[in-house]
């Protein structure tokens, strides 16, 4: 097994470490991948380049079953607008979602909805729509989509029913589009969608499969 690698992809999570070190964590579209960059946070580290939501082309080294250590770090592009508080706190819900949802085998579907979904909490006036429309994209490439094949207006334990998060028809027909169509087509039923009940049904369906996210807490 080679001990260098290139990869590519997306920072979605650094925590800073004793020593001016960084652990990090990317979405890729081969997976999720932790590494750690030694001396990050020094003045002559690669800090400005690993910053949250920025897309880096990078090397790491790995040995045995350690986690792997950060050799280059070459930014490829970043984000403008997911600065402002909000913005910021919608994209990471998204990021923590899509790392936990990052196998290798969701990853080559799963990256390119966070990347149009990243974009599109950036940029639109509205930026619950495209996060509502990307997290439950990324649900359903990560193989956790829900039934919607029940009776009821509620979402509880993955199926539609009579209890749990209150969609409304407007909910159920979005969230239908949302799974079923083709991006451009699905977004058109957000427009008039309950946007904070989708979201709502959206926490409750990941965190019941995956357990707390962490940003979540924030929103």
């Amino acid at each position: 097994m080679e001990r260098y690698r290139l990869e590519e992809g997306l920072v979605v999570g650094r925590k800073a470490l004793p020593q001016g070190d960084l652990l990090l964590r990317f979405v890729t579209p081969k997976g999720s991948l932790e590494a750690l960059a030694k001396k990050g946070l020094r003045p002559t580290g690669r800090s400005g380049r690993l910053s949250l939501f920025h897309h880096v082309r990078f090397q790491v080294y790995a040995k045995g079953e350690g986690l792997p250590t950060l050799t280059q770090a070459e930014l490829v592009g970043r984000l403008h607008g997911l600065e402002e508080p909000r913005r910021f706190l919608l994209a990471s819900f998204l990021a923590e979602l899509a790392y936990r949802l990052a196998s290798p085998e969701a990853a080559p579907r799963l990256y390119p909805v966070l990347v149009s979904g990243l974009r599109g909490i950036a940029k639109h006036p509205e930026p619950l729509l495209p996060l509502v429309w990307a997290g439950w994209r990324v649900v359903k490439a990560g193989g956790l989509a829900p039934s919607l094949l029940g009776p009821g207006l509620h979402l509880p334990g993955g199926r539609l029913g009579e209890e749990g998060v209150y969609l409304g028809e407007k909910g159920v027909e979005a969230l239908r589009a949302i799974l079923h169509l083709p991006g451009g087509e699905a977004l058109a039923y957000l427009e008039e969608a309950p946007l904070e009940r989708l979201f709502l049904a959206l926490k409750g369906h990941a965190e019941e499969a995956l357990g707390p996210l962490r940003s979540a807490l924030a929103l």
